[in-house]
């Protein structure tokens, strides 16, 4: 058996990390569909999944008060996908990649699942030195255009310096 050499250790030990101090079983993976049943489960510890009459069985978060989609406990990072979105919470490999967010007045933030995977699911958009995104809300689609815009509520938005975007 060939021993380890020193060039081969940070690999050894990234893969260590990843599958021992791995949150779940299942992982974001890029391009890669995932049954929406995987998350029931998966999210259960995490929060209470509801009976919607519009969107269907959506998940409500044990989160803060002051919980912000693509806002709280992550950070945005280029990668060769684009904008990607880290997040901190161990559920934050389904709920900011697979599906998109909503607000409900009595629950909060709610995350409706899909099983297409994207590096972030928001609505950009830039000027007066500020970059800004909001969550893309159900039923939205990724399309560049230049006829109208993306409208959600004001509230949904986060507009900050460009120099922070990347800030962690």
């Amino acid at each position: 058996m060939k021993s380890i050499t020193k060039w081969m250790l940070p690999a050894v030990l990234s893969f260590f990390l990843i599958v021992v101090t791995s949150p779940s079983k299942v992982q974001a993976q890029p391009g890669n569909d995932v049954p929406v049943e995987t998350f029931y489960d998966e999210l259960a510890p995490y929060g209470q999944w509801i009976s919607d009459p519009q969107y269907g069985y959506v998940w409500s978060p044990y989160v803060d008060p002051g919980f912000r989609p693509y806002y709280s406990e992550g950070y945005w990072a280029m990668t060769e996908y684009g904008n990607t979105w880290v997040s901190n919470y161990p559920w934050g490999w389904a709920a900011f990649h697979y599906g998109r967010w909503t607000y409900d007045n009595y629950y909060g933030w709610l995350w409706i699942p899909d099983s297409v995977w994207a590096p972030s699911w928001v609505c950009w958009r830039h000027g007066s030195g500020y970059y800004g995104w909001a969550p893309l809300g159900p039923g939205l689609n990724i399309e560049i255009s230049f006829g109208p815009r993306y409208n959600c509520p004001d509230d949904w938005w986060i507009f900050i310096p460009p120099q922070y975007i990347y800030y962690t």
